[in-house]
């Protein structure tokens, strides 16, 4: 993958600089006149975090500045060369089309082009356009808004997008202004005037974090961009390729809210960025354009274009009632055109309403107005229908976003009469969506699929309610929703219809409603979210359920439990292990004591194995095997020994005895499972595969690494395509494989493999995800094996610095430790002996405090630190040191396991080989570790050469 590797190297150069801040790097680069361009710190930081793939003249002044502050003093031009060659391989491979590529680097001059009014919703013909501006076919994404063929005035404010558009720097443009002055009315008729300036156009709902979520990446799967097992990574993919392209796109980011809910979401360079919202906050973030209410011209021009038989005097007097909204006007000239009311009539009407529903406001108080002409429509819809009236406060209680018929139909049957009866039946309902759209309540998207109304609207007729009906509308939205839930959030036949719940479950009030059934919708768009790799959506929506559920009472059922498990799974993938770990021990014991749960419960179980997780992550290995071993006995007690919870629980046993370092017993729990499921299920099933994996890290714990390679390697292919390449349970099974390629001496392959894998789970998991730190240690680890002694120093580097990061609350972490350890065998390899025996001693002590001095993590380590003893001519504490951890590691590895006869190789050394009460230990280890790992392995090569031997260590996933 050419840009990650062009990362890695950038990463690499600006560690051996010294990390220095981004601020200085873009100081001195603007110090020096020789540079070819300036770079602002924020355009720094973009390019080192990988967030932007930035023109080469920026690139280049950073290599530059980088090369000078390096501690080895490269040879600045050679570096240049040498990164513009992997830049240009980064920007070949991000082109999506031969036409992109072709694309000039500074657009064109905006030129208006009209699309015809009868182009469907999110239809952009390529042959309406003509001329340079035409080059490219226009590529609509997302639910880009038909073209308003009655679009009014705005000539002065289109214009001033246009220009204000092209300023430098780049700053997204934000269309800021009350709701209902026509903001994503006049980004949409921006979007198609100038639709053929761009490669691609994108409209993206930006109210909700998680619809912008899912709208981003589902921008990336219509690009054949790649797609994630994180979507948090698959929008970070999406937004780090659309701040890299060369060609110009435009994306429409339609309401949104305050700046910090959705600004990460945001691409920070690139294209064109509009946003329309009414938080003035945006202001500081991007060019501010103000959409004020229509002047006098441009209302009466709307009205006389679309009311029945309007004279001037009374559209003047209709716009001064309607406070010049475009929102306002548009509706009310719908409703009369249809009504055939006279406008003076009308006129009085709509002054007796004012008077009776919000008294003697301003007459500029367009607020005002606009909520008058609602609600005169919607008491009119009332009067003709009460079930429509009805169905438009249900809706009102809805998101903003299009409601699809499917949803509303699938709501009848719990929802009381007449209401309910409308809902049930398609033709009555689209009846009643034809009633709403003749007032102006509603408008019909998704090719008739899908109803919208708007949120003035929702808001102005939920307001009308009375107490007591408006309580009754948000229940009906509630059951609607509940109704309409489609269960089974694991499977993706169902994916569609959660998509579709999940953006109007907060404007219902969902979490307010303590119905099983309501819950119940909350529960499985929860699981849902997990499912799709939305963590922090995920963990989002259980925060609000387990809060509201808890003011209502509601503490200790089993939805209750669902719902705070899945919060910790989720906060558990985000990597906030704290927070995951927090209040889980007294949830647990709270479990045990309630009578409707009980030691034995399902839910307790679960609510065990995630206590187990946590234990393991934090390094409390004995406690998490503590737990697990309560779990299994539970099962044991039970009717289902054999079930697929049972088989789940010893799973989990023999991951908490392999942290410990008991692998004999993890392979015999694991030799067992792997019988058992080949028989239920059979060779490739997912479960089969998983304990195969699983049997395969046992033997390499043993020092069988030939072994584990002949079970993971045939096996690997199926899991890979069972799940994909992107799943972490595929990826721990690929780091087995390079494990056993290193180890059986498969040199290449395995630094090929190694770097694979390490850029696969870089690129679908992320830098900080554990399975990509553990693929960067085995990387590093590689490399160092490999002779890449100088490439595997800052790798290792930067993977302590990581785990630290990630692995934050407990410090020192035995996987940080552990990191760290294999840190100072390649600092050792590369000569720095005094940085290597600093960071080995200090994490030798850790261990030992931590796991134990009978740990193989523990023993490991003191074999590096022999090794620092000895380069500092300290032999007799060396070999006091060596023949204790002998002692020990022939007692907990085994006689001839690889670390004890590298112990005991270092041991010999060390003594010269001259007889001793141990006589022949040098020659009789050196032949016992080639019978062991094969004549070719390196570790027995340096044995043979009088080299002192190297402990690493490769931790299995927890």
């Amino acid at each position: 993958m050419p840009q990650e590797e062009f990362l890695i190297e950038l990463e690499l150069l600006y560690r051996a600089a010294g990390r220095p801040s981004y601020r200085r790097i873009s100081t001195e680069i603007r110090r020096n006149d020789s540079m070819p361009d300036t770079v602002s710190h924020e355009t720094v930081g973009a390019i080192l975090r990988g967030e932007a793939l930035a023109r080469w003249s920026k690139v280049e002044s950073v290599i530059r500045q980088l090369a000078a502050m390096a501690v080895h003093r490269p040879n600045v031009e050679e570096e240049v060369q040498r990164f513009h060659a992997l830049w240009s391989e980064a920007v070949d491979s991000r082109q999506a089309s031969p036409s992109a590529a072709s694309r000039p680097v500074s657009p064109p001059t905006p030129r208006p082009v009209e699309l015809p009014f009868d182009a469907a919703p999110g239809e952009f013909p390529s042959d309406v356009a003509t001329g340079p501006a035409a080059a490219t076919s226009i590529v609509p994404l997302g639910s880009v808004p038909q073209r308003n063929p009655g679009f009014t005035g705005r000539r002065e404010v289109i214009d001033r997008i246009a220009t204000t558009i092209d300023r430098s720097p780049w700053r997204p443009l934000v269309l800021y202004g009350l709701g209902g002055v026509g903001k994503t009315q006049l980004a949409a008729e921006f979007l198609h005037r100038y639709a053929s300036r761009y490669a691609f156009v994108a409209w993206i709902t930006a109210e909700d974090p998680s619809q912008v979520t899912a709208t981003l990446a589902s921008i990336g799967e219509r690009l054949d961009w790649p797609v994630r097992f994180d979507m948090g990574q698959t929008v970070r993919t999406v937004l780090s390729r659309l701040e890299s392209r060369p060609e110009r796109w435009l994306i429409v980011y339609d309401n949104a809210g305050a700046p910090d809910e959705i600004q990460s979401l945001l691409p920070q360079a690139g294209g064109d960025l509009i946003i329309t919202t009414r938080d003035a906050a945006w202001l500081d973030v991007g060019r501010p354009v103000e959409v004020d209410v229509f002047t006098r011209s441009e209302s009466i021009e709307l009205l006389n274009a679309r009311c029945h038989e309007i004279s001037f005097d009374d559209a003047d007097q209709l716009a001064d009632r309607l406070g010049d909204l475009p929102l306002a006007l548009e509706q009310v000239a719908a409703m009369q055109s249809v009504t055939r009311t006279p406008v003076r009539h009308y006129l009085q009407q709509f002054d007796e309403r004012a008077l009776d529903i919000l008294g003697s406001s301003p007459p500029g108080d367009y607020h005002t107005t606009v909520a008058t002409s609602f609600t005169v429509a919607a008491e009119q819809v009332r009067r003709e229908s009460p079930a429509t009236a009805q169905l438009l406060e249900l809706i009102c209680c809805l998101g903003a976003e299009p409601i699809s018929r499917t949803l509303l139909n699938a709501g009848g049957r719990q929802i009381a009469p007449p209401l309910g009866r409308l809902l049930d039946q398609l033709e009555i309902l689209d009846e009643a969506i034809w009633r709403l759209r003749r007032y102006g309540l509603v408008k019909v998207v998704e090719d008739g699929e899908a109803v919208q109304v708007h949120r003035l609207v929702q808001a102005i007729v939920r307001d009308a309610l009375p107490v007591a009906e408006r309580k009754e509308a948000y229940i009906n939205a509630c059951r609607m929703l509940a109704a309409a839930n489609p269960g089974q959030p694991t499977n993706p036949l169902t994916w569609d219809m959660h998509m579709r719940i999940g953006p109007h479950l907060r404007p219902a009030r969902i979490a307010e409603v303590i119905e099983r059934d309501v819950r119940q919708v909350l529960v499985e768009q929860a699981e849902f979210l997990y499912e799709v790799g939305d963590f922090e959506g995920c963990r989002r929506l259980c925060d609000e359920a387990l809060q509201a559920w808890e003011r209502h009472g509601v503490t200790d059922d089993e939805q209750v439990e669902f719902c705070f498990r899945r919060r910790v799974a989720a906060l558990y993938e985000l990597g906030e292990y704290m927070l995951a770990s927090q209040g889980l021990e007294p949830r647990y014991r709270a479990l045990v004591a309630n009578p409707n749960f009980g030691l034995d419960h399902g839910a307790t179980l679960e609510l065990a194995d995630m206590l187990a997780v946590m234990y393991r992550v934090t390094g409390e290995f004995d406690r998490a095997l503590e737990t697990d071993r309560s779990i299994v006995d539970s099962h044991r007690r039970g009717d289902g020994w054999d079930s697929e919870e049972a088989i789940d629980a010893r799973n989990n046993l023999a991951v908490s005895l392999r942290a410990t370092g008991d692998y004999r017993a993890a392979h015999d729990v694991d030799a067992e499972l792997v019988e058992l499921c080949r028989q239920r299920y059979g060779t490739h099933h997912q479960r089969t595969l998983l304990a195969m994996s699983n049997l395969a890290r046992d033997l390499y714990g043993l020092g069988r690494y030939a072994a584990a390679l002949d079970l993971q390697g045939p096996v690997w292919p199926a899991h890979r395509d069972l799940l994909g390449i992107k799943h972490p349970l595929v990826l721990a099974a690929w780091r087995t494989v390079v494990l056993g390629l290193r180890k059986t001496g498969e040199l290449v392959r395995a630094r090929d493999e190694g770097h694979r894998l390490f850029h696969t789970c870089l690129a679908h998991l992320g830098p900080l995800n554990r399975t990509t730190l553990a693929a960067m240690m085995t990387y590093a680890n590689t490399l160092c094996a490999a002779g890449e002694v100088f490439r595997a120093v800052e790798l290792a580097a930067q993977a302590v610095s990581r785990h630290s990061q990630v692995y934050r609350e407990r410090d020192p972490n035995p996987f940080t430790l552990v990191a760290a350890t294999n840190q100072a065998i390649v600092l050792r390899a590369v000569g720095e002996r005094r940085r290597a025996r600093h960071v080995g001693e200090a994490s030798y002590r850790a261990l030992r405090q931590a796991l134990g001095q009978d740990h193989p993590y523990t023993i490991a380590a003191a074999v590096g630190v022999s090794n620092d003893l000895v380069l500092a001519h300290e032999e007799e504490t060396a070999r006091r040191l060596l023949a204790g951890t002998l002692e020990n590691s022939r007692r907990v590895n085994g006689e001839e396991h690889p670390d004890t006869l590298i112990c005991a190789i270092n041991l010999g050394l060390l003594l010269g080989g001259e007889p001793t009460g141990d006589d022949g230990i040098l020659a009789h280890s050196i032949d016992a570790l080639r019978r062991t790992l094969g004549p070719d392995v390196p570790a027995v090569a340096s044995a043979m050469a009088g080299r002192w031997v190297e402990c690493d260590v490769e931790p299995p996933p927890v």
